[in-house]
């Protein structure tokens, strides 16, 4: 018995549609790293596997090494406040 959505140990299935689709795969579903700390983490990993990789920018008259890049430092939102409806309240997180 094949079941779609949620099964009985709810986990999420994937129906994909392959070969023109003429073809079904079900394949429980895989963390997307496209977002978040996941994500830095993935593309730390991806940097440092090139090394000294150099790269061209502004129309290829100039080169950037990717290691001497600047890398995007996220701030600490604790303690912060933040509006909520319509600005009348604070919310500190």
């Amino acid at each position: 018995m094949v079941m779609y959505g949620i099964d009985f140990v709810d986990t999420i299935v994937v129906r994909r549609s392959v070969e023109k689709g003429t073809k079904t795969i079900i394949e429980p579903l895989k963390s997307m790293k496209w977002a978040g700390k996941e994500f830095k983490e993935a593309q730390e990993a991806k940097l440092s596997k090139f090394g000294s990789l150099k790269i061209a920018s502004a129309k290829g008259t100039s080169t950037v090494d990717l290691t001497k890049m600047s890398r995007t430092i996220l701030p600490k939102l604790e303690g912060h406040y933040i509006s909520t409806r319509r600005g009348t309240e604070l919310l500190r997180l």
